[in-house]
């Protein structure tokens, strides 16, 4: 009996497991391109389809603690997306949202970590024809 109650929890534990991992960030049809130069840099992003939640990065080479001034902008043709760039201690310095037909814009900060990457972090619900512009300037 106890056996069996036992067997029960593992395959409910394992279910929950299954469940927390399926909600990720998926995108389709996606196309990024990427310019760095001795100042600065841009990355733009297209992207077909997107549904969930993901951390991203832009890579600076060989550069932590490096302070980048980003100006972003973001179009949302359906559903919605969010942006927020990360700064230090991955404290959110600005929060970027629109909805279908929406754009939005704004200035914030991210920091280089110790791999010289530069955080940010998207959410997306149902959203479609998705296109965010991040220029930045080292400082």
């Amino acid at each position: 009996m106890v056996r069996r109650r036992l067997s029960w929890l593992v395959a409910l534990a394992a279910i929950a497991l299954l469940l927390v991992a399926c909600q990720g960030y998926t995108t389709q049809g996606s196309k990024t391109a990427e310019h760095q130069g001795a100042t600065g840099g841009d990355l733009t992003v297209e992207i077909g389809k997107a549904n969930g939640t993901a951390t991203e990065n832009i890579e600076i080479e060989g550069e932590s603690d490096l302070v980048l001034e980003a100006d972003v902008t973001l179009f949302v043709g359906l559903g919605s997306f969010k942006i927020e760039l990360l700064g230090q201690d991955d404290q959110v310095t600005l929060v970027l949202e629109a909805g279908a037909g929406e754009a939005a814009e704004g200035h914030g900060q991210m920091v280089t970590d110790s791999f010289g990457e530069a955080s940010y972090r998207v959410t997306a619900t149902d959203a479609e024809n998705v296109t965010y512009v991040i220029e930045y300037t080292y400082r």
